[in-house]
């Protein structure tokens, strides 16, 4: 328990005076210690700073900067061996369809690389330029790992423009392969602005499961609406507003009827609630051929 100083009286000013004067003793032998210990704390950062511009001077100004250099580099690099802070293992997670040499090559950090001076922002730049990378994610795990994270582009069609092909993904962006032969059986989409509108009329398409796997293209008609290309060659054409609607009543009476069997090359469903055929030019030669009286 702390002792509670008595209420001072006149007759103690001197001995407040003195206990004042002790204090203040105090503090100056308590700032003199401090000043101390600082300097011990900071003269060896000191006499090192010294002496290295002290040595770099040197060799400057006797030619031998590139000697020294060399020599601080080796150091260096011992010093980050024996610490254990080189990179030792690099392990990838995510990887389906990135080629591993392409890979290997964006990484660029061989073994024995000071895990510290790995520059992740650069490395995760290069890595996510390759084709099927649409992210990464980098991370040093010290002592001696790189971790790296892929988030891989997931093929949706293949755009057509200007009679060439290209793949494109799930949001609409361009996939820069030149081989497309393992694709072959993704849908074709056509237009302009196709590709950024493809995954909402594909998900679309895929609410009538009797037509979806025969959709073969997609055609975008003035930024508005689409026609769709079936595996028959029949072209349907899907009205702006509700084509959900149309395509699932398309739908139905393929199921019930077998529409799509019939000799027809194109399905009009532009306007509400009506649907126009136009027949192949055999079904109408049949169907305008005069008859026979009997």
């Amino acid at each position: 328990m702390r002792q509670l100083m008595p209420w001072a009286t006149k007759s103690s000013k001197p001995a407040a005076k003195a206990g004042k004067s002790a204090r203040a003793q105090k503090r100056s032998r308590r700032a003199q210690s401090l000043t101390i210990r600082r300097f011990r704390r900071v003269l060896p950062i000191a006499l090192l700073s010294l002496s290295l511009a002290a040595g770099f001077t040197f060799a400057w100004h006797f030619k031998i900067a590139d000697k020294v250099t060399h020599t601080a580099h080796n150091i260096i690099r011992q010093a980050v061996h024996l610490s254990g802070l080189e990179i030792a293992d690099i392990l990838v997670i995510g990887r389906h369809r990135t080629e591993r040499d392409a890979l290997v090559a964006k990484i660029d950090t061989p073994r024995g690389s000071a895990t510290l001076a790995v520059d992740l922002v650069a490395l995760k730049a290069r890595v996510e330029s390759l084709p099927w990378v649409k992210s990464a994610a980098i991370q040093r795990q010290l002592p001696s790992t790189l971790f790296i994270s892929l988030q891989e582009r997931q093929p949706m069609a293949l755009w057509q423009r200007n009679g060439k092909k290209q793949l494109i993904d799930m949001d609409g962006d361009v996939i820069a392969i030149e081989n497309l032969d393992a694709f072959k059986h993704l849908p074709i989409v056509i237009g302009e602005d196709a590709p950024a509108r493809a995954h909402d009329a594909l998900a679309m398409l895929a609410g009538a499961p009797i037509l979806r796997p025969r959709v073969r293209a997609l055609t975008r008609i003035g930024k508005r609406r689409w026609n769709v290309r079936l595996d028959n060659g029949v072209d349907v054409q899907l009205p702006e507003q509700q084509p959900q609607k149309a395509w699932k009543h398309l739908a139905e009476l393929e199921q019930t009827h077998g529409i799509l069997a019939r000799n027809v090359t194109v399905i009009d469903m532009r306007l509400p609630d009506q649907l126009v055929m136009r027949l192949s030019p055999s079904a109408f030669k049949q169907f305008s051929a005069p008859g026979k009286d009997t």
